[in-house]
């Protein structure tokens, strides 16, 4: 087996190679594209590999690329999971890259980072295309409010959630700068809501029958199911519950020290769209009056009424999605009976 530690970077791949014996086989650039991806295999044909590179805005090519060849493994590792290990020493691509090689041959690599493919691909990119216009979109609004509080103005907490805002805008007396500027910004609004709303019909046009299982669950509609097949995929690849909801960093932290255990602030190390979703969902559960949402509404009152309003909803949240587990991984539709029984520590 050949042991390749890549550090990835736009302008170049910083590669170290080694063999069961140590032997350094190759080590510095290539380039980083797909010819000099297969270039670097070549170099060791007939030899089974095993490549291994840090998760980056490039996995989704590199990885691809690479399985495609015959005799070489992909190990892609988590950057936060070998922070420990880049900050051991002096830290350098070249550096980087034999710590990755070493690791694979000694057996002690992190868990590999799950590679998306197929449709959970496609809506994995098209939410976070989605994510970054609404971001875009909450930071112009929110520069308004900064360019009317220098005039004296400030505007309510809840103000653009009235359907008649911009009316109400119009109405704010300022000078005729601050006008242009608050116009150029209406401007690009409206341009990314318009854009934010072609991806959301796009989302919307995915199908499947993971996500008819998950819309069955109380309080999660079309996008939220959607959400949550991009990042679970494969639902087979948690071991359980407890797993999965650190995936979607709704579990607290856990400090020990010899027989005590403490319970921090919610663990954010997993995927942050799933968290902000299903919270939403937790709170439209609360105000829900069916049949179906009455175990999880028990739930969060046993909860509210022992650790505040808060804390119970992020639990309900965490619920939704060990739940949304269940029904993904029985392959049948939510039924509120297999949550009569459940309890605040369930």
């Amino acid at each position: 087996m050949i042991y390749i530690g890549m550090d990835i970077s736009s302008k170049s791949f910083t590669v170290h190679a080694i063999n069961e014996r140590k032997e350094v086989l190759f080590k510095g650039e290539i380039e980083p594209t797909r010819s000099g991806l297969s270039d670097l295999v070549k170099r060791f044909k007939g030899q089974p590999q095993l490549i291994v590179f840090e998760a980056g805005n490039q996995l989704k090519w590199i990885a691809l690329t690479l399985k495609k060849m015959r005799g070489v493994e992909v190990h892609v590792v988590h950057p936060n999971e070998i922070k420990w290990i880049n900050q051991s020493s002096g830290k350098t691509d070249k550096i980087d890259a034999r710590k990755l090689a070493y690791l694979a041959r000694g057996d002690m690599l992190p868990r590999k980072v799950h590679i998306v493919e197929g449709k959970a691909r496609e809506l994995r990119e098209l939410i976070s295309a989605r994510d970054r216009l609404q971001g875009k979109r909450i930071s112009l609004i929110n520069a308004i409010r900064g360019h009317l509080k220098q005039e004296g103005y400030r505007l309510p907490g809840k103000f653009f959630q009235n359907k008649k805002w911009r009316e109400e805008l119009e109405k704010v007396r300022v000078g005729e700068t601050q006008k242009l500027i608050v116009k150029s910004y209406l401007s690009g609004i409206e341009s990314l809501k318009q854009a934010e709303e072609e991806l959301t019909a796009r989302i919307l046009e995915v199908k499947g029958k993971e996500i008819e299982l998950l819309e069955s669950i109380p309080g999660i509609g079309g996008l939220t199911s959607r959400v949550l097949v991009s990042a679970i995929d494969d639902v087979s690849r948690f071991e359980d519950k407890k797993a999965i909801g650190k995936y979607g960093a709704l579990t607290p932290r856990v400090y020990q020290s010899g027989d005590v255990t403490h319970l921090g602030r919610i663990n954010r190390d997993g995927r942050h769209e799933v968290r902000r979703v299903l919270l939403q969902c937790a709170h439209t559960v609360t105000r829900m009056k069916s049949y179906g949402a009455k175990p999880l509404k028990l739930f969060y009152e046993k909860i509210r009424k022992r650790r505040g309003k808060k804390i119970a909803v992020v639990a309900l949240a965490r619920k939704l999605l060990t739940t949304a587990y269940g029904v993904l991984k029985s392959g049948t539709a939510y039924n509120p009976e297999m949550l009569g029984g459940a309890s605040p520590t369930s």
